[in-house]
């Protein structure tokens, strides 16, 4: 008899410890925007990958806001532009741990069809692609989302021209307004970014810039909380591997992932966009590899510079003083190959 007890209770131990209790995961706070960068972790969640970790996801509107929220510790992990991370780094200390996307193409310039900007392609032939002459852009009014990476592409687009920013009109207006805007007749010009851009396509207006074509890398940043880094890496590093499988399937799997992010804009974001938009997040939007991460991130010539000219733009508006951005570059701009090495490690061992 005291057999069978002992018997019974090693049975009663072995269900509790394998109980989903006992057996939960640790949990992640994930947040994202409405943007390309937001579906590698929305998509995991959605088609229910089996990952190491849970997660939640936590959609914001814009950088600011979800800056705000990772200061209060809202959030542990997510992606967001370039702007912003350069601020969550800057002022909190935020880990930049992968490039989600290359966004220059997708941060642009347009007018619509009567633009005389559209008579002169080329004017300078350092930067073919970009229309006008300095002439044409001189005291134009340009609607633009200010201090963010569009408002980056278009000062690039101005200097490339031989201007400044105050040689030209610039009124402050968010993205969405900025269509309402322009479409009733408002400005010469109107700075955007995707998905908005998508829009001013099937609108009929022609781009004249973005800042692919006025030579600058805008890469969108994947961030850690600082805090959540120090005390977890292990589970940066599983978030990050399920953060760079969305990645893959985005790069391999063009088709299930364009239905995936109509499914996110459309169902999570309120976004509807046309299908060829669709294609055009993939198709403009360089998405990287592991391998291809952990040298972006290494080389000095490539993050650590597309960073230090983000924070000169920054110095540029006053935004920061020369001294923070000093901090900021001896800080190697807060960028942090060590988790992305080691999911290198995990793949490789995998295999």
């Amino acid at each position: 008899m005291k057999r069978l007890i002992q018997i019974f209770a090693l049975v009663v131990a072995l269900i509790v410890v394998a109980s989903p209790i006992a057996m939960a995961k640790d949990s992640i706070r994930t947040s994202g925007q409405p943007c390309l960068h937001g579906l590698p972790i929305w998509m995991a969640l959605d088609e229910g990958w089996d990952t190491p970790v849970d997660f939640t996801f936590t959609l914001f509107p814009s950088g600011a806001p979800q800056v705000e929220a990772m200061a209060a510790g809202e959030w542990d992990c997510g992606a967001m532009g370039t702007v912003p991370t350069l601020m969550a780094s800057l002022r909190y200390g935020a880990k930049l741990i992968a490039v989600s996307n290359e966004e220059g193409e997708t941060n642009d310039l347009w007018v619509r069809p009567d633009s005389p900007l559209l008579k002169t392609k080329g004017a300078n032939p350092k930067y073919p692609d970009i229309y006008g002459t300095k002439e044409d852009w001189k005291g134009k009014k340009i609607l633009a989302t200010t201090v963010s990476t569009g408002h980056f592409a278009l000062s690039a687009t101005l200097k490339a021209l031989g201007l400044s920013d105050e040689d030209v009109d610039i009124v402050h207006i968010e993205q969405g307004q900025a269509i309402t805007a322009f479409s009733s007749g408002e400005g010469d010009i109107v700075q955007l970014w995707a998905p908005f851009s998508y829009i001013a396509e099937s609108k009929g207006w022609k781009k004249v810039s973005s800042g692919k074509r006025a030579g600058i890398k805008i890469p969108g940043g994947v961030v850690v909380r600082k805090e959540f880094a120090e005390e977890h890496p292990d589970l940066v590093v599983a978030w990050l591997d399920t953060y760079m499988a969305g990645l893959d399937k985005m790069r391999t799997e063009k088709a299930a992932a364009e239905k995936e992010l109509d499914k996110y804009f459309t169902d999570y974001c309120g976004l509807k966009l046309p299908a060829d938009a669709l294609k055009n997040e993939f198709n403009l939007r360089p998405i990287y590899t592991v391998d291809e991460q952990i040298d972006i991130l290494e080389s000095p010539d490539k993050l650590p510079a597309w960073m230090k000219a983000i924070s000169q733009f920054f110095v540029d508006q006053d935004r920061i003083d020369k001294s923070e951005q000093e901090e900021y570059l001896e800080a190697n701009c807060y960028i942090d190959s060590s988790f992305m090495r080691e999911v290198a490690k995990l793949r490789a061992a995998r295999k």
